[in-house]
């Protein structure tokens, strides 16, 4: 048997590993008590066979961070010294780094893990599973666990506690350690975002000194932009569980829906001056989540308070710990997973200097984390039978025919968009949820949609419906209902904290639903729909692929993928158009946004045909073969000004300090998922010293601020034809400049009607004109309207001043609004008249009348008329209404809240602003979004607005040159 081995060889390893080759460059540090951490860690007696931790790393476990190259060592080198352990890579990430699932047991039970999983399946379906089945399966079935650790790679204690877990359950050779085999299944997924760790290790490396360092503000600790919490493409990975856009994300949850833990723990760390966090939250709690689970969630977090008490360490539970939002590793509660979740104070390495004067070494943050995983383990261990029944009555209880999920099914209306309808479908089965299809149109009495207005809705045949009556009905809702439910209390206190503090108890967005952050047309029906309906299956039909008998080929510009279509077209040096005005050539009906090729503009090409074949395919498109160029009726030719030749995009992206790195990285992993094609990122610090001609498209992803130099030169960039793109804080720098049109709100209320009568302008051009004759007569009419006859009395403004300082207390902190979308525009290629909006505390943009208010926030609708009552006089009925700057006609509902918490105030301010704005620059043009259009790489329906703003934009909105 191996005793552990002692401090005096774990400090002589450390030594060795960073003294020697340094002792004679280098001065010797002074010595220092509280850096000794004196608690033993591994104290049981472990089995030779296993190589010690120590011996491989080459110092003392949780001295220091452990690299990905060292944790992946150590597995590999356990799995073939024991028969306790089963290792599964279950993904790569997107720098080739494998991701492990590390099964510890007994060998019996990893001998029959097929078996297990089969009646994990049973377990969870009790339409195929009777009563009687479901207590044989409950005794015969293993406690299951997953243990993960460090999603956010600068987070590094909790794989290091992994790395001793995984030690410690393998090598064990204590009594009660080896029953606990015999009764359980231990998972670890040590490393959960190896390239966010790699990263930040580097950065260890890079600002590591001779001497200990305990400033929690210095660069070791800190480390610098864009930081190790993300992964390759900075997406924050804790976030991702359900729209599931990341291959670490992808293949985790595949492999965590398999076998259903009845505990997942996620090991995290905050800030350096904290303590230690664990479960259970506070609310607000998601209205889905069983109580069976938060009554687990109580029993065990006594569990690891004792275990914490018997050490003497310092604990709390709730506080800001929340779960609302399904999209952290908890969305497995909803699943039916008891899910815990540690947040330790975070020490990078060596230790922190705490206020009491102590020292908290990074050693000892290992051992919080190691000894919660025990704590944890152990109750799992004794609770398990009575957890199995739970989970057993709560699957039969969401199937009932009173159950909250009986009588509800969301339809996904059909469309042409078949690349998003089918990642949308990709999402739900992964999560196990049953999609199906309609076989024919059908009536729904009580439809409601996205505004909230409930109707009788014709259902076309081929959407996709799906009942929230099936076994994962309470992710299913979690994911899918448009409007995630708050507790009166905790929307007061929400609203009270804001008033005393101008701080939130909410820890993240307050609205996610797929459809709204998809863009798709979506319906709730207060029924369970299980008649003409099929299950979804893939459509692997063969697509139509282009002719050589064709004058020209298009894509269906309604299909996401088409715009990668005409990118990757150019980028092989095609010339490409795109239609801004629905024709029917011949037998092909074109879409607004349909993507052309013409054997006109490619005379030389011989290769045309093979060419849009291959990027169909690529695309997984269908080709239109077009035999004549000739329009149906007063529908465009081929040869009018309605077909616009696209210029091939030159792409950069500006990045580095000082901007968003969640956003740069968003944007650049569009670029690379959606179009595939080539750009570069740009280094802000640099742009005076960098030559801008070689790019015509340039995006400013969300940033702190813009110099007047920078701003300055991408003035003149654009002015000769460049377009620019600017998100947010971007967005915010340049509309607060000369170099745009656009106004913040805060710039305008000195001159807020100039703005309104735009406003009611771009209305005006929307309504329908009424009796023609009146346009033709033949005297001057005296009673011509004007937008500003029927204005009510303008608040003034101080007035409005006021308001708007008032109101920016109540920003929302991510709500779904509703978007008023320009269909004639280019820009809105690919997108419904109505159009979801994530709303954050982002720049509200007020549009003049020299520019474009693309898609705006508000959809107005008709009031429904009120019965006047006897006397009511006509003639003092006020038409319209001062709100804000702008003014609301008395006839109209603007409908702004869509989903989430939207305060009144808010709701008033945003009202009218715009989205998305596009204006002339010289010959160029600036295309503004007043947020991030690919919210964690989920929002596509905004995303489609920044790939045609991409693809489209050197073609459709700037002067190019013809080239001699």
């Amino acid at each position: 048997m191996r005793k552990p081995i002692s401090a005096v060889v774990c400090a002589g390893l450390l030594a060795l590993s960073i003294g020697v080759s340094h002792a004679s460059l280098l001065m010797k540090p002074t010595y220092n008590a509280d850096f000794d951490y004196q608690s033993q860690m591994l104290s049981d007696n472990y089995n030779e066979a296993l190589t010690h931790p120590d011996i491989i790393l080459g110092f003392s476990i949780g001295q220091r961070v452990a690299t990905p190259v060292q944790i992946n060592q150590l597995i590999q080198t356990w799995q073939n010294q024991t028969e306790r352990m089963h290792v599964l890579e279950y993904a790569k990430s997107h720098e080739g780094r494998p991701l492990h699932a590390v099964f510890i047991s007994s060998p019996k039970n990893l001998a029959k893990m097929d078996e297990i999983l089969a009646k994990l399946d049973a377990l969870s379906d009790p339409r195929k599973t009777s009563d009687a089945q479901a207590s044989k399966i409950i005794e015969e079935l293993p406690a299951i666990a997953w243990m993960a650790y460090s999603i956010h790679g600068n987070e590094t204690s909790g794989s290091d506690a992994a790395l001793m877990s995984v030690y410690h359950y393998a090598a064990s050779d204590e009594p009660k350690v080896k029953q606990m085999l015999e009764d359980m299944i231990i998972v670890i997924d040590p490393i959960m975002n190896p390239d966010g760790r790699d990263r930040f290790a580097k950065s260890l490396e890079q600002y590591r000194g001779t001497a200990p360092n305990v400033d929690d503000q210095s660069l070791l600790h800190r480390g610098d932009w864009p930081y190790g919490r993300t992964n390759h493409y900075f997406f924050d990975l804790n976030r991702d569980f359900f729209y599931l856009t990341q291959p670490e994300t992808k293949g985790r949850v595949s492999l965590i829906n398999k076998w259903r833990p009845q505990l997942m723990i996620d090991g995290h760390e905050m800030g350096p001056q904290d303590t230690y966090l664990m479960g259970p939250p506070r609310q607000p709690l998601n209205f889905n989540i069983a109580s069976s689970v938060q009554k687990w969630a109580e029993i065990f977090s006594v569990d690891q308070g004792a275990a914490f008490d018997e050490k003497g360490w310092r604990y709390y539970t709730g506080e800001w710990f929340e779960n609302w939002y399904p999209g952290y590793s908890n969305y497995a509660e909803y699943r039916g997973s008891m899910h815990i979740l540690y947040e330790q104070s975070r020490i990078a390495e060596d230790g922190v200097r705490r206020p009491e004067g102590t020292i908290q070494t990074y050693k000892e943050s290992v051992h919080h984390q190691f000894v919660s995983t025990m704590a944890n383990l152990e109750s799992l261990h004794k609770y398990s039978k009575d957890m199995y029944k739970d989970y057993w009555s709560d699957r039969k209880s969401v199937l009932e025919k009173d159950s909250p999920y009986a009588n509800k099914t969301y339809v996904v209306l059909a469309n042409n968009n078949h690349t998003r309808m089918n990642t949308l479908v990709e999402k739900l089965q992964a999560q196990d949820i049953e999609v199906y299809i309609a076989d024919k149109s059908f009536q729904a009495k009580d439809a409601s949609n996205h505004l909230g207005k409930t109707q009788p809705t014709t259902i076309p045949k081929g959407s996709l419906i799906i009942p929230n009556r099936q076994p994962e009905a309470r992710l299913l809702s979690a994911i899918m209902e448009f409007d995630a439910q708050l507790l009166p209390e905790t929307v007061q206190q929400e609203r009270q904290k804001l008033l005393r503090e101008g701080q939130s108890i909410m820890y993240d967005t307050s609205a996610w639903n797929l459809t709204m952050m998809y863009g798709l047309e979506a319906l709730t029906l207060p029924i369970n729909v299980t008649d003409n309906i099929s299950p979804y299956l893939a459509n692997n039909a063969a697509k139509i692929k282009a002719s050589t008998d064709s004058i020209a080929w298009a894509v269906n510009g309604d299909d996401d993928a088409s715009v990668a279509f005409a990118a990757r077209l150019m980028e092989r040096g095609v010339q490409v158009r795109v239609i801004d005005k629905a024709t029917q050539l011949g037998q092909e009906t074109l879409v607004r946004g349909s993507v052309v090729v013409t054997i006109t503009d490619n005379p030389n090409n011989t290769n045309l045909v093979a060419l849009i074949n291959e990027t169909a395919a690529e695309t997984v498109l269908s080709i239109q073969n077009i035999k004549t160029g000739y329009g149906t009726g007063d529908m465009p030719e081929w040869g009018g000004e309605h077909f616009a030749l696209l210029r091939q995009p030159q792409i950069a992206i500006i990045s580095q300090a000082g901007t968003s790195s969640n956003d740069v990285g968003v944007t650049w992993w569009s670029l690379d998922t959606h179009l595939g094609i080539r750009h570069s990122q740009l280094d802000s610090s640099l742009l005076a010293r960098t030559d801008l001609r070689r790019y015509n498209v340039i995006i400013m992803p969300s940033s702190q601020s813009i110099s007047d130099a920078t701003a300055n030169s991408m003035k003149s960039w654009v002015e000769q034809g460049g377009t620019l793109i600017t998100h947010e804080g971007s967005t915010q720098a340049i509309a607060s400049k000369d170099f745009s049109k656009v106004k913040l709100l805060d710039d305008i209320l000195e001159d807020s009607e100039k703005y309104d009568i735009a406003l009611q302008r771009r209305l005006l051009a929307q309504e329908p004109i009424g009796d023609v004759q009146d346009y033709f007569a033949m005297t001057v009419q005296e009673d011509v309207a004007y937008p500003w006859d029927d204005a009510p009395k303008r608040l003034s403004k101080e007035v409005l001043e006021k308001r708007n300082t008032w109101q920016k207390l109540f920003m929302p902190a991510g709500a779904m609004v509703s978007g008023s979308v320009d269909t004639q525009h280019w820009l809105t290629f690919g997108t419904s008249k109505t159009l979801p909006l994530l709303y954050g505390r982002q720049p509200v943009l007020i549009v003049p009348e020299n520019a474009e208010a693309v898609v705006t926030v508000g959809v107005y609708t008709d009031k429904k008329p009120v019965k006047k009552s006897k006397g009511d006089d006509d003639d003092e009925e006020v038409k319209t209404k001062a709100i804000c700057w702008y003014s609301l006609p008395k006839d109209k509902d603007l409908n702004v809240r869509m989903s989430g918490l939207l305060w009144p105030e808010a709701a008033h301010r945003i009202a009218n602003s715009a989205y998305l704005t596009r204006e002339s620059v010289g010959n160029g043009q600036i295309i503004m979004f007043s947020g991030e259009p690919i919210f964690r790489g989920a929002t596509l329906g905004t995303n489609r607005l920044l790939l045609n703003a991409v693809v489209f934009g050197p073609g459709m909105g700037t002067r190019s040159n013809i080239e001699l």
